[in-house]
């Protein structure tokens, strides 16, 4: 779970990168580039604040194996 929505943040601030340089290049937008790299500190930010809370994974791996039922303050 936790490696699948590793994989998809990257591919988000892949995308966010790629956008703010073809922007760029295409348009000679400048500002593209930057608004790019602030998009990138918005999820770094959120995702830092989630594991500081402890939220980046609340479902333990035997609970999604079916090895046993989800307890109240599971945590990996």
């Amino acid at each position: 779970m936790a490696d699948s929505r590793q994989t998809l943040i990257r591919s988000y601030l892949s995308a966010a990168v790629l956008v703010g340089l073809v922007l760029n290049l295409a348009f000679g937008w400048s500002w593209a580039d930057p608004v790019a790299g602030l998009v990138i500190v918005v999820f770094a930010v959120r995702e830092g604040l989630e594991a500081w809370r402890g939220d980046a994974c609340t479902t333990p791996v035997s609970a999604l194996t079916g090895e046993r039922q989800v307890e109240a303050c599971d945590c990996c």
